[in-house]
């Protein structure tokens, strides 16, 4: 198995940044067409985003069962980000979509109803780049993902902003609030998105954890 190389924000919670395989993308993306245009998979009805097309996955096993390699490693991530702990990969998903976002679309300001949330991008058009590259403007530009912590003092962080790219995976806290910038470019761009629950010895350590943190 190979090592996963990642990095980490200094600012509030923990976000979690690695990069998936080629081979991993093309997985997903398989996957995703098993469910795209059926009216029956359709997930908009759970979600906060502002896209025609969420599908929830018919079968998330073969997924998860390489993503628990990114799990462990965001454990390792925590343990040394706090200097100690003991937060370890015991974890149920509690649900796992894929989103085609197209011209228009957006995410606006929101959190999740779990422990851990994450998000994974197997395709991202070169566009979107050249888009965001062409645009003037303070804030983060076309496409962009955001997370907020904190009540926006300049003293400190309180945002981080992302253009993500092609396999591109963030791991964060679910209550952490988040939010994507439309773009105008006709393309597509397919991400994935899940929600786990830790299991009950991990998740007492993690919130009691997260107290003394902050």
């Amino acid at each position: 198995m190979n090592e996963v190389k990642y990095s980490y924000f200094h600012w509030g919670p923990f976000l979690f940044h690695a990069q998936v395989t080629q081979e991993e993308c093309d997985m997903i993306l398989e996957e995703g067409l098993k469910v795209r245009g059926k009216s029956d998979e359709l997930y908009t009805h759970k979600l906060a985003g502002h896209l025609s097309e969420e599908y929830k996955f018919l079968d998330a096993e073969g997924i998860i069962s390489w993503l628990k390699n990114y799990f462990n490693a965001y454990c390792i991530g925590y343990n040394k980000w706090r200097g100690e702990g003991t937060m370890k990969p015991n974890f149920t998903l509690a649900s796992l979509w894929i989103n085609y976002m197209k011209a228009g679309d957006f995410n606006p300001p929101h959190d999740h109803g779990a422990d851990l949330s994450f998000v994974l991008y197997p395709d991202v058009p070169d566009e979107i780049s050249q888009e965001c590259d062409a645009f003037k403007g303070t804030m983060r530009g076309p496409g962009g993902i955001s997370w907020t912590y904190g009540e926006g003092d300049k003293t400190c962080i309180s945002v981080v902003h992302q253009l993500p790219k092609t396999g591109d995976l963030y791991i964060f806290p679910a209550s952490l609030k988040h939010y994507v910038f439309p773009f105008k470019s006709p393309v597509t761009r397919v991400s994935v998105s899940g929600n786990i629950m830790l299991d009950q010895d991990s998740r007492t350590n993690y919130f009691s954890e997260k107290k003394k943190k902050h």
